[in-house]
C-alpha cells in the first residue's frame, strides 16, 4: 500500500513540474495555484536587489546677530546624524529615521508637481513686508502654483502641506543645533545611488551624488519650548 502512495506522490509531482514548466492559461493556473508557491524561486536571496538610491536631509538656517546682521550656518546633515545613531543597531528607532522619511514624502509630492511647479517651489518663499519680511501665505502660495497648470490644486495643497511639516522640523533642529532664534531655514536633499551589484565591491563611487535645493522658508512660528526639548535632546545624542 505504502509503495502505491510513494508512486502516486511522484506521479503527482511529475504531473505539476510539466503543468508549471508549459505556457501558463486559466486552466492551468487554477490547478497550479496551490503548489506554485513550493515551486516558485527567489532569486534575489543570491543576487539581491540593492536598494537604487538614498536621500539624505540637509538643513542650513540663518539668523541676526548682535549687529542686526543675516548670520548664514553650515549645513546640518541630520539624515546622517540619524543613520550614525543607529549603528550597531539591528533596527534603528522611528526616531532614528524621521528625516529619512520625511524627505521620502516630500519627494514623492514634490516629484508629482509640473516642471513649472517644481521650479517655483524651490525658490524662496519669503516676501516684504513694510517692517521687514515675512512668510508667503499659504493661499498665496497655492493660487500661484495651481495657477501655472490646470487641475493640480490637490497635488498643490498636498505638496505645501509637506512643505510645512518640513520647515517645522528644519527650524527645531536648526533652533537645538545652533542655539539661535533662527529666522530662515533652508534644505536640500542629497541623493546617492550605490554602486552596481558587478561593482559593489569597488572602493570608487561608481556614481556621483546628486543635490536639489530648495529656497529659503522664512520662521514666524511661535517655538514650543516642550518641543524644543526633545529636538536638543536628540541633537545632544546624535549629532555632537
Amino acid at each position: 500500500m505504502s509503495a502505491l502512495v510513494a508512486v502516486g506522490v511522484v506521479i503527482v509531482y511529475i504531473a505539476t513540474t510539466i503543468l508549471m514548466a508549459v505556457p501558463q492559461n486559466g486552466a492551468t493556473r487554477a490547478l497550479t495555484a496551490p503548489a506554485r508557491p513550493f515551486f516558485s524561486q527567489q532569486w534575489n536571496v543570491f543576487a539581491p536587489s540593492i536598494q537604487k538610491a538614498s536621500r539624505f536631509l540637509e538643513v542650513q538656517s540663518q539668523w541676526r546677530d548682535e549687529s542686526g546682521a543675516l548670520v548664514k550656518s553650515d549645513w546640518i546633515p541630520v539624515t546622517e546624524s540619524e543613520y550614525g545613531a543607529s549603528e550597531g543597531q539591528l533596527q534603528g528607532s522611528r526616531t532614528n529615521k524621521q528625516s529619512a522619511n520625511l524627505v521620502k514624502t516630500y519627494m514623492t509630492r514634490y516629484q508629482a508637481l509640473s516642471t513649472e511647479q517644481q521650479e517655483v517651489v524651490r525658490d524662496t518663499f519669503i516676501r516684504r513686508t513694510d517692517t521687514g519680511y515675512a512668510a508667503k501665505t499659504a493661499d498665496s502660495l497655492i493660487e500661484q502654483l495651481s495657477g501655472l497648470e490646470d487641475g493640480t490644486r490637490g497635488r498643490v495643497i498636498s505638496f505645501l502641506r509637506h512643505e510645512y511639516v518640513v520647515k517645522e522640523f528644519a527650524t527645531y533642529w536648526s533652533t537645538a543645533y545652533f542655539g539661535r532664534d533662527v529666522e530662515r531655514v533652508r534644505w536640500r536633499v542629497v541623493t546617492t545611488r550605490p554602486n552596481d551589484f558587478d561593482r559593489r565591491l569597488d572602493d570608487a563611487r561608481q556614481y556621483e551624488p546628486s543635490v536639489r535645493t530648495f529656497g529659503w522658508r522664512h520662521v514666524d512660528d511661535v517655538i514650543d519650548p516642550q518641543a524644543l526639548s526633545v529636538y536638543q535632546s536628540v541633537v545632544e545624542r546624535y549629532a555632537r
